[in-house]
This record gives C-alpha cells, structure tokens and sequence, in this order.
C-alpha cells in the first residue's frame, strides 16, 4: 500500500515536471507575430459586403462605394475590390452607378481601376436611362473623370454608339468618344 502511494506520488511530480518543462520551452520560443511581418505582396486586411461613403468639401455625399470582398495591401495603400458598385451622385441629383467584375482603388489618389464586364447607368431609375458597357476604365474620383482606351457601347432606348476610347467629365455632363465612332439610331413612330 505504501508503495501504490508513493508510486503515485513519484507520477504525479514527474508530470508537474514535464508540465513546467514544457510551458518553460513555448516561453522561449518567439511568439507569433500577427501583421508584423507581412510580405510586401499581402493584405494587411479584408472586408467582406463592405461599403465606403465620400464626401465633398461641404459634406455632401458624392459616392459609395460598395464590394463583395476588399483587400487592403498598405505598401501600396491600394485595395483590391471584387464586384465593385459604385454610386456617384452629381449636383444636380444625377446618379451614375458603375460596376465591374474585378476593381483596384488607389486611396492615396482616389482613382479606381475597374476591369471585366463594365456597365455604367446613368439614372437608372429613369425608364430612359442610358447604359455604358466596356472591358476597362479608370475613376478620377477627386476630378469626377473617367477614361478608357478600350472598346465601348453606349445605348439607350432609340440609339447605339460603339467607340474605341473615351474620356468623360461627370460635372461637366461632357463625353467624349476618341476614336472608331459609329452610331445607329431608331426614329420611334
């Protein structure tokens, strides 16, 4: 009886031991820096349904931009946007919305590259509202301009125009298509 005691006994240290050996080895390893030690090519951060509001100087809204997914890389301080939609709202209470499969937003100069499958609407409330369509373009937000060199289709109700390049003024109501122009047009009875 003595011996099963004193058996026990001896277990019981030799496990206090290993238990103190063990947690003073993990004590001396490093612990695992989070977010220290990125590589230059990894997000720092990621949102998910995420939705930013700019404003103006006076406060007024001036866009949201809203993504399926956004990846934040701060070497660059860019993010990567997937399923980018953006609402613009002009003065006059203009609304243009643009979306694309794929997006990258500068936040240093607030410009946003968008790419595959890009569709502006302008007053897409409005049963007359016009449509964009194009592989690529880029958002001055700051300027409220946009441009592409690639291929677009604008249309509306009565009219087609497909264009190689464009630049475009949002304040300005201005757009301009800078090559290849060809137009159709359907004269409604």
């Amino acid at each position: 009886m003595q011996s099963e005691k004193l058996k026990k006994y001896f277990l019981f240290v030799v496990a206090i031991l290993a238990t103190v050996l063990l947690a003073w080895q993990d004590e001396s390893q490093d612990a695992p820096n989070f977010g220290g030690n990125l590589r230059q090519d990894e997000p720092d951060s990621f949102i998910v349904n995420g939705k930013q509001t700019l404003f103006d100087e006076q406060g007024n809204v001036s866009s949201i931009i809203k993504s399926e997914k956004t990846q934040h890389y701060p070497d660059k301080n860019m993010a990567l946007l997937t399923e980018p939609n953006l609402l613009i709202y002009r003065d006059d209470g203009t609304q243009w919305r643009i979306t694309a499969d794929s997006g990258e937003y500068d936040l240093n100069e607030e410009s946003i590259e968008l790419e595959k499958n890009v569709v502006i609407i302008r007053d897409e409330q409005l049963a007359t509202h016009w449509k964009l369509t194009t592989e690529s373009l880029t958002i001055l937000n700051k300027s409220r301009y946009i441009t592409t060199k690639q291929a677009v289709t604008i249309s509306n109700s009565v009219s087609v125009m497909n264009a190689v390049g464009m630049k475009a003024w949002l304040d300005n109501k201005k757009i301009e298509l800078t090559s290849n122009v060809r137009g159709s047009y359907v004269q409604l009875n």
